[in-house]
């Protein structure tokens, strides 16, 4: 679930764990922001380790349904 590739910026932003899936952490990262608009920048939100982006919470819909199933 858990997805990591190499950040454009050389460093990730601080990591956040979204949720968890059998006691492993689902880790995400926070991305960068511009400070003059405090929106994220494009690249950081098109990033499938965006922990406020749709692959997060694809993610976490499937581990949802997983978990009741």
């Amino acid at each position: 679930m858990v997805h990591v590739k190499k950040c454009p910026y050389g460093n990730r932003s601080r990591p956040e764990t979204e949720f968890w899936i059998d006691g492993k952490p689902q880790i995400y990262c926070a991305g960068w922001y511009d400070r003059m608009t405090d929106e994220p920048l494009e690249i950081c939100a098109k990033c499938a380790d965006w922990a406020y982006g749709e692959q997060c919470d694809k993610d976490y819909e499937e581990a949802r349904e997983n978990e009741n199933k």
